[in-house]
């Protein structure tokens, strides 16, 4: 029996840390950002660390949103997108 990249799944992390929000960024302003790339299984906001983790449905959405708002300006403050094992 042959299998087809066993550990493929393994490596695959679907959760992503944002990191430098604004102190009057929301959670609904997060939670558009993150739906317009994919479903959401599990959205946390620290807002006294400045950071959120959200852990996408789909892999491939967390890659997605890493490369589209890396960077990226809200509400004054540069984030930082990075995926994590979550």
């Amino acid at each position: 029996m042959t299998q087809q990249n066993p550990r493929a799944q393994d490596c695959q992390r679907s959760t992503v840390c944002i990191e430098g929000l604004s102190t009057t960024t929301t959670n609904k302003q997060l939670m558009n950002l993150l739906n317009s790339i994919g479903p959401v299984e599990m959205f946390t906001m620290l807002p006294e660390q400045r950071k959120a983790i959200a852990k996408f449905v789909n892999p491939q959405h967390a890659a997605s949103f890493q490369h589209s708002f890396h960077r990226h300006m809200i509400d004054l403050s540069h984030i930082d997108v990075s995926i994590i094992d979550g």
